[in-house]
Order: structure tokens, then C-alpha cells, then sequence
């Protein structure tokens, strides 16, 4: 193959979109505010609403996930108060990094990573620190592919006084989350990975229970673009006609309301049940190659694979040979587990049973390249 084919995505995000996502970015650029904004914006956040499966406020923010995740742990706690993180992952890890900067108290509750977090030790670290303002976690721990249970977390905090916090960036859109069903105050995601939109937006799920912590003063000093009150301010005043603080990429916002209308049409749980089936297809021929899965079958991640590297074979060596040889792209492990595993996502709304076929084809013609 030719290097300037075009390239195959399937790491952990961002995604290859859909041709109609890229056309409605092609079009001219139009100005972030005015009634026709107002109105788009609108119905962005009315579909993102259906996503989050909640009735809270949405802001579309501009940034990664990590844009929304500081802003969500930034402008609940102020210098000084306690947050319980629980952590089994490198996301995990910089959930504790983005508390630690804003001057925030963390108590950690670690696990191994691969390992799911365990909701009773949450709840012991809770009770172990009953001044903890908040707690946070990421569902879908992207270095590893492990699910953690949101739900079982989230439906023990309801009645606690403490927000949960919850970092969605790579799961909303694929896995379900169910923000006010499970009790989730903060929920924060991002345009590029399940929502099959492009890098540069990060929607963010506001419970009036949050409210309520966040508006306790107007002394917290985190900064102001990252400032939720900022956010919901110029919402407020400033709705009619400039619903935001900043600039917005009016073409990202384009791009991202096709890919919702989209995600809408063929069915949220269609759409999932369809990266189930991806993800099922993978695992069978990882088994057939004797490449084994970093997570059981039975907690598979419908949206991203990671499979163990054959013993000897760093797995940027796979990475590099799938890249070079047959254009496709997939990402090697973070961490301690970056020479170990490699992953593959499965999270682009474009992506097919062929694709995986041909992953799998090609991992086959590494195995033959290398005995």
C-alpha cells in the first residue's frame, strides 16, 4: 500500500466521523451567536439531553473531556475541601492530578489496574472521611477498557451529602449512562470518541444538587473559564442572542449536531447493541489468535478491546506494523501497560464488521511476519 492511503482509525479516540459530520463543517463559517445560533445550540443540547438520559442543564463547552472534568471538580470544591477519587487507571490518575490543582484534599481509593472499582470501598472511604465534599470516578477507564459500575456508585451516594462526579469522556454515546437514574451531579464527556463528532467540544450534565455546592460562595478562585457559574451566567443573561462566554467553533458545533441527529435516528441502544456486537466479534478472533484480552469476556468494554502482546513482542511493534503495513491504526498501552497491551477502539459510528475482519487479518499477517 501507498503511505498516503487513507488511514483506518480504531484507537481510543478521536474517531473517523461520518462523511455527513465532515460536510456540515465544510460549510461557511457562521457566527457564535445571533436567534439562528441560539437556536442550534438549543437543539444540540435538547439531543444531548437524550444521551445523558437527564433533564439537568447542558453546557457544551469548548475543550477536551479534561476541559469538563476540571470544570466540574474545579467549581464544586473550593482550596482546601476533600474529594474521594476512586482510581484504576491512568484517567484515574489524572483525575487526582486535575483535584490536586486546584488545590483540592484527595483520598484515594486505589485498585489495581484492570480491576473494577469496588463500590463498598468507596463507601468505607466515605464513611472514613464524612467531610468529603464530592466523589469521582471514570466509567470507562480508557488505559485498561474497564467499566466501572456508575451505577451501583451512584444509586449508594443518592441520599449521601456528596456530589458524584463522573468522568464520561469515553463511554456517553456507547455505554449507557443514565445521569439522573444513577444519581450523577457532574457528568463530563467529549465530542471525539462515542458521539462520533470531531476534538474540541465537552458537553457537561449540571444537577441542581451541584448547583447548590458550587453556588455555596463567590470566593472560589479555580479560574474563570472553567467557572460553571461563568457558563450558566452568560446562559442566562446573554441567552437570546450569545448563549456563550467564549468563541465556539461554530463548525465543530456542526459537525456535532449531525453526528446527535444521527446517533438519535438509528436508536441509542441500536447503536450500542451494534459496538456490542463489534466488540464480541473481536474478542472471538483475538481467542483464535491466542491473544488474549486484558479484561475477562464477561466485562467486556462494548466500545474499546485491549489483547495482552504476544510474550517477547513489545506491542508498539504491532501498532507500528498495523500502521505501516496495512493503514491501520491502533494505540499501544499507557503507563506501565504501555509495552504490554495494545488496544483497538470500536467506538466510531462508521465502523463495521469488515473493519474488525480486517484487524483481525492483518494482526494474523504480524503473528506470520514474526515466527
Amino acid at each position: 500500500m501507498k503511505k498516503s492511503e487513507f488511514t483506518k482509525l480504531m484507537i481510543p479516540g478521536p474517531v473517523e466521523v461520518d462523511p455527513q459530520v465532515l460536510a456540515a463543517m465544510s460549510r461557511p463559517v457562521e457566527p457564535h451567536y445571533g436567534p439562528e445560533w441560539v437556536n442550534k445550540l438549543e437543539r444540540v443540547n435538547n439531543l444531548l439531553k437524550q444521551v445523558f438520559q437527564t433533564q439537568n442543564e447542558i453546557f457544551l463547552m469548548a475543550g477536551s473531556g479534561s476541559c469538563a472534568i476540571d470544570a466540574s471538580i474545579g467549581s464544586s470544591l473550593q482550596t482546601g475541601e476533600k474529594i474521594i477519587i476512586g482510581n484504576n487507571g491512568f484517567f484515574g490518575d489524572r483525575l487526582v492530578s486535575i483535584a490536586e490543582h486546584n488545590g483540592i484534599e484527595v483520598a484515594e481509593v486505589k485498585q489495581e489496574w484492570g480491576k473494577k472499582l469496588d463500590t463498598q470501598k468507596i463507601l468505607n472511604m466515605l464513611k472514613a472521611h464524612p467531610d468529603a465534599k464530592a466523589v469521582a470516578v471514570v466509567h470507562s477507564e480508557t488505559s485498561t477498557t474497564v467499566l466501572n459500575p456508575i451505577d451501583e456508585i451512584g444509586l449508594q451516594l443518592k441520599d449521601k451529602n456528596v456530589l458524584f462526579i463522573v468522568d464520561a469522556v469515553s463511554s456517553l454515546g456507547g455505554v449507557p449512562v443514565q445521569v439522573d437514574d444513577w444519581g450523577i451531579d457532574l457528568c463530563a464527556s467529549a465530542s471525539q470518541k462515542c458521539l462520533g463528532g470531531i476534538p474540541g467540544l465537552a458537553p457537561i450534565a449540571v444537577s441542581s444538587k451541584a448547583w447548590q455546592l458550587i453556588d455555596r460562595t463567590h470566593e472560589n478562585k479555580h479560574g474563570w473559564f472553567t467557572d460553571l457559574r461563568v457558563w450558566r451566567k452568560y446562559a442566562q443573561e446573554w441567552g437570546s442572542w450569545h448563549p456563550t462566554p467564549i468563541t465556539i467553533s461554530s463548525n465543530v458545533v456542526n459537525g456535532l449536531l449531525v453526528a446527535l441527529e444521527m446517533l438519535i435516528d438509528e436508536g441509542i441502544e441500536k447503536r450500542m447493541e451494534r459496538f456490542r456486537r463489534l466488540a464480541l466479534s473481536l474478542r472471538k478472533g483475538l481467542h483464535e489468535l491466542e491473544l488474549k484480552p486484558f479484561t475477562p469476556d464477561e466485562e467486556l468494554n462494548p466500545v474499546l478491546t485491549a489483547a495482552y502482546s504476544p510474550a517477547g513482542v513489545d506491542s508498539g511493534e504491532i501498532v507500528t506494523y498495523l500502521n505501516e503495513a496495512h493503514h491501520i491504526q491502533i494505540s499501544g498501552g499507557l503507563g506501565f501497560l504501555k509495552p504490554k497491551i495494545f488496544r483497538v477502539g470500536h467506538m466510531s459510528p462508521v465502523i463495521n464488521l469488515k473493519d474488525i475482519q480486517n484487524l483481525l487479518s492483518a494482526l494474523k499477517d504480524f503473528q506470520r511476519q514474526t515466527t
